[in-house]
């Protein structure tokens, strides 16, 4: 009643709270959405996201990466001359890259669903969406690097391919390890508050696409790296 009051009188209504958003796009998402979808913010959202998760990579030891780059055939001069900055530019990189993202993840779901299917929605609130689940990639990232740094391994990755270890390198490992755990939970979060936007809509058709979507990338991304590598 007071929500539709204040839409009566032409004001937005209120956002959840900043920080409990992080714990509702977890346990809550349709509700945060539905919020979040009368009166949505992304840009705050997505810089923190960025922030933090470039402060977590910087916490990778360089010995670490100085084996990820010998690995990948870098001379040891160039190793060498990356322990100064290398860790610097990753983090730099990281926190201009994803908010860079997020503009171009938003862009083709609004592309997809606005212009292709007809959904009503904004591409203010396709970001909203896409910024928030962020949060879920942001949690990947925080789980997934201490186990990387135990291993010893930087590649090592919570993904389909993890509950898949019996089977030989080649394509089919390399799409299964292309499809974070965290990636397809954020995905999922994200149809359901494109869902949300649009009540013509539902949650299970959204996040179908969406996921139709991530296999093609992952099978694209699969193929280019089965064929460049050397060892398949």
């Amino acid at each position: 009643m007071d929500d539709q009051a204040t839409m009566q009188a032409g004001e937005k209504p209120r956002r959840p709270a900043f920080l409990n958003r992080f714990w509702m796009v977890f346990v809550q998402p349709g509700k945060l959405f539905e919020s979040l979808g009368r009166n949505p913010a992304w840009f705050p959202i997505t810089l923190l996201v960025a922030v933090a998760t470039g402060a977590i990579l910087s916490f990778i030891p360089f010995e670490l990466m100085e084996e990820q780059m010998r690995a990948r055939g870098f001379g040891s001069g160039d190793v060498d001359a990356a322990r100064g900055f290398a860790k610097g530019l990753m983090v730099a990189g990281t926190i201009i890259f994803l908010p860079i993202m997020t503009l171009v993840v938003s862009a083709v779901t609004y592309v997809i669903f606005v212009f292709m299917r007809g959904d009503e929605a904004t591409y203010r609130q396709h970001l909203c969406v896409v910024a928030h689940a962020g949060i879920i990639s942001l949690a990947g990232a925080a789980i997934t690097l201490p186990l990387q740094i135990r291993a010893g391994d930087l590649e090592l990755a919570l993904s389909l391919g993890t509950f898949a270890p019996f089977l030989p390198d080649g394509f089919l490992l390399t799409f299964l390890n292309v499809m974070p755990l965290f990636q397809l939970w954020a995905i999922a979060v994200t149809g359901i508050g494109l869902a949300v936007l649009d009540p013509r809509r539902s949650a299970g058709s959204t996040i179908a696409v969406l996921m139709v979507l991530q296999v093609i990338v992952a099978l694209a991304c699969a193929g280019f790296v089965t064929a460049v590598s050397p060892t398949f």
